[in-house]
């Protein structure tokens, strides 16, 4: 008994640390958004103004084509990274778990078809009913299922979809057999842009922790190298 308990506050206090972690990153996120944007807005309009003062030629023209595409980009990735953690207004109505779920499989269709993998869904006989924004949720849900389709093999690659229940609480369970995460990455699958995807802007996974937080809900990451991996989310029942 004194096992459990230790091991349940220990699983509180990670918890824990990750909220904390990911309200330093807002706050951090924020502050460099501000500095960086007001420097940035300065540049864009100085290429504007050379743009009415200067002789234009194809050379010029190039040069503050270029400033101005990578000024708006840059401008978009601070929107992106405040996205990804800033709380979110959200709109909650109570929905069964599964519905959610199956709409983000569908979404992802096209990619599970593509690779040929295989979904094996075992859902609780139980109304398993939480308080959602439907939409957001199943943003969260399609990011984690993408990151198994990304992981698995083609033909050979399944992914496992379970829900559990009990009188408080819903557990999802989502695992792939891919080819799982390297240990000392798993605690930092979430701070935003940490990827190990060579186009990825890992902003998916950092913008489900926010979404899964401001559902109450608690999500953690087992894996093994080779064997796969595995998302256990965990929310308050409705």
């Amino acid at each position: 008994m004194r096992i459990k308990e230790l091991a349940l506050v220990n699983k509180e206090l990670v918890e824990l640390r990750g909220m904390e972690k990911f309200a330093v990153t807002g706050r951090i996120s924020r502050t460099i958004a501000h500095e960086i944007r007001n420097p940035l807005t300065n540049i864009s309009l100085a290429a504007e103004h050379l743009r009415l003062e200067i002789p234009v030629n194809a050379e010029t023209e190039l040069l503050l084509e270029m400033i101005s595409r990578n000024a708006t980009r840059i401008n978009q990735l601070i929107s992106d990274l405040l996205n990804s953690t800033r709380i979110t207004q959200l709109d909650f109505t109570k929905t069964p778990l599964n519905d959610i779920l199956d709409a983000s499989l569908e979404l992802a269709k096209d990619r599970l078809e593509l690779k040929g993998i295989k979904v094996i869904k075992n859902y609780s006989a139980l109304r398993c009913d939480v308080l959602a924004d439907v939409e957001k949720l199943k943003i969260a849900f399609l990011n984690i299922i993408i990151n198994a389709v990304e992981a698995v093999a083609t033909v050979t690659g399944e992914i496992s979809i379970a829900i559990d229940t009990s009188k408080d609480h819903h557990v999802v369970t989502i695992k792939d057999n891919g080819c799982g995460i390297p240990e000392e990455n798993i605690s930092r699958l979430f701070e935003p842009y940490f990827t190990s995807k060579r186009n990825g802007m890992g902003l998916g996974l950092a913008a489900t922790l926010n979404i899964l937080q401001s559902h109450k809900a608690t999500i953690d990451v087992t894996s093994a190298l080779k064997q796969g991996t595995t998302f256990t989310i965990t929310f308050p029942a409705a």
